[in-house]
């Protein structure tokens, strides 16, 4: 790898919590992924009968005291990543980074559909969301001062604030940042994403050959970010190094990736430009992998432009077929499911992939986990509107 650019400081990840539709932490998550379970079932949190795919990836956490289910998840998958971990410091030197989806329009459907039904339904919790509500609880619950952002870049959104957390703290300006997203289904996006004909009315099944649509799914994943030297003198785990990323637009189609991955293939190429990372390096690719007709045919082209021959022996993966799209905060189910893989060195299986499209003509790791060594991962998210991150991280080995 190439030194690290002048003046740059090194970025860790110290800290990961993970909320999903397979279980409610991380280790529960990463060993059902592992053992090719999926957290795909009957849809019963909405009352959608006469929409033609019944299935999703709902998380089974009910019960919360105060404010939104999807602040409930956050709260739980950021108490995960503290482990224990009471920030000090400069509270200004702690920043909070966050991609958001839906943000409040559960609360907001559920205070209309009660007012058109004629019941009475305080509007206070409806009133108080706004895009920003759970990067801001997860700011008060650490008493950070220091920067904020709340990313709404569609399926993208939560790779891109990962992303920014690590510009933030490799330029010297923090010395803590929490970074990812959180999402829940709700009526809006689940009969939007139907209108469409992208959701699949059976399991999804990405880079297959008669894949028809994703799955849509909920959850949440957060972060810990610091500098490198600051965590190795405190003591931390380090489960991954950040390595950079990049970003692009393919101003194609307001839904529809661009067909050969122009644009994805752009994105890849500066995330390993910016972190000095050469093709033959990449050992994973944790993919945006949607199963839709359009996503992964351009994202496995999108790969084969940026990667050149390496790609040929990449491990591909898309963790959406466990657990299915979390849309704002998939992002950061990608690079979850990567510093996972970096940290055991194996790739979790991309499920019911059993007959490749020749079109996905990359190792999409079929059916069951597989033991590798993993130096390095990208980690895609290419949203509606060809917004296009790609992250690279890479495995920590004690230097």
């Amino acid at each position: 790898m190439s030194p690290v650019p002048a003046g740059r400081i090194r970025v860790a990840i110290t800290g990961l919590g993970l909320v999903s539709s397979l279980a409610l932490d991380r280790e529960g998550t990463w060993s059902a992924m592992l053992a090719g379970r999926d957290g795909l079932g009957p849809l019963t949190g909405l009352d959608l009968p006469l929409e033609p795919a019944q299935i999703a990836g709902e998380v089974p956490l009910t019960a919360r005291r105060h404010g939104t289910r999807c602040e409930a998840m956050d709260l739980r998958a950021l108490e995960e990543a503290l482990d224990g971990l009471a920030p000090s410091g400069d509270p200004r030197r702690i920043g909070v980074f966050q991609g958001a989806g839906t943000a409040g329009l559960p609360a907001a459907e559920a205070y209309l559909g009660a007012r058109l039904a004629g019941r009475p339904h305080p509007a206070t919790e409806a009133a108080s969301q706004s895009s920003c509500s759970v990067t801001d609880a997860l700011a008060r619950r650490l008493g950070a001062r220091g920067p904020r952002a709340t990313v709404m870049n569609a399926c993208s959104s939560s790779l891109l604030a990962l992303g920014q957390a690590w510009e933030r703290i490799a330029a010297g300006e923090l010395d803590l940042a929490v970074a990812g997203g959180a999402e829940t289904l709700c009526i809006a996006t689940y009969a939007g994403f139907s209108s469409l004909k992208a959701v699949d009315a059976a399991r999804c099944r990405p880079f297959s050959r008669d894949r028809a649509g994703l799955n849509l799914g909920e959850g949440a994943v957060q972060l810990l970010l610091e500098p490198l030297d600051r965590a190795r003198a405190r003591g931390a785990v380090i489960l991954a190094e950040v390595l950079g990323y990049g970003a692009s637009m393919d101003a194609h189609h307001p839904t529809a990736p661009h067909p050969e991955g122009e644009g994805a293939a752009r994105a890849l190429a500066m995330a390993l430009r910016v972190a000095g990372l050469a093709s033959a390096e990449v050992d994973l690719v944790s993919a945006h992998g949607t199963a839709t007709p359009a996503n992964d045919g351009a994202e496995c082209r999108a790969i084969r432009r940026a990667l050149g021959s390496a790609a040929d022996r990449v491990s591909v993966t898309s963790s959406k077929s466990q657990f299915g799209h979390t849309l704002g905060a998939a992002g950061a189910f990608g690079a979850a499911t990567a510093v996972l893989a970096l940290r055991d060195q194996v790739v979790s299986p991309t499920l019911r992939l059993t007959e490749p499209d020749p079109d996905c003509d990359l190792d999409c790791t079929p059916l069951v986990a597989r033991e590798r060594t993993i130096r390095a991962a990208l980690v895609n998210a290419f949203a509606f509107g060809g917004n296009n991150v790609s992250l690279a991280l890479r495995r920590w080995e004690g230097r």
